[in-house]
């Protein structure tokens, strides 16, 4: 029994270090098979779940997440602030909130300026308060405010970042 898991495990690390690398592997396959090194590494069986983070692009009356790569994740966003410094102080506010974000989706408001949702689904949403609190130490001028548009099952932290932009200002 203990030999078969073992067998089990070194053919997945066999696999895995075959599609991280070869040449042919596309760059989303290679960091999937990352994850599930990463995971075997600390002794579990799957990779942790991602924070999804995406950028909106409107459509109509609707907005249309698209996935940002890494090279648009470096250009200026707001405030002269990347998509991925954004992105990184969302998830560290949720951090220091007690929670992790399943996804964060970068937009623009037409009257507000640059806004993030900070959608969760499958995770807790932290106190709203905690959450203003951690926004106001890298973004004392960003407005939060709970979303009114409820999708089924998430619920989302709106994040105005412009000063004087919509909802309470953040406060300790």
């Amino acid at each position: 029994m203990q030999s078969e898991r073992a067998n089990a495990r070194e053919a997945r690390l066999q696999k895995l270090r075959e599609l991280i690398c070869h040449a042919g592997t596309p760059a989303a396959e290679r960091r999937a098979a990352l994850d599930r090194l990463e995971a075997l590494a600390r002794g579990e069986d799957a990779p942790l779940a991602r924070t999804v983070v995406t950028r909106s692009a409107r459509i109509g009356r609707s907005r249309r997440p698209l996935p940002l790569d890494e090279l648009e994740r470096l250009e200026p966003y707001a405030l002269g602030r990347s998509f991925g410094e954004v992105a990184a102080e969302l998830a560290r506010a949720c951090l220091l909130s007690g929670c992790r974000p399943d996804r964060i989706d970068l937009g623009w408001h037409a009257q507000e300026g640059p806004v993030a949702a900070v959608c969760f689904a499958s995770q807790p949403m932290p106190d709203l308060d905690r959450f203003r609190g951690a926004i106001r130490l890298w973004l004392p001028e960003a407005k939060v405010t709970l979303s009114t548009f409820v999708a089924e099952g998430e619920r989302r932290i709106l994040v105005f970042m412009a000063p004087g932009s919509g909802g309470e200002p953040a406060r300790g």
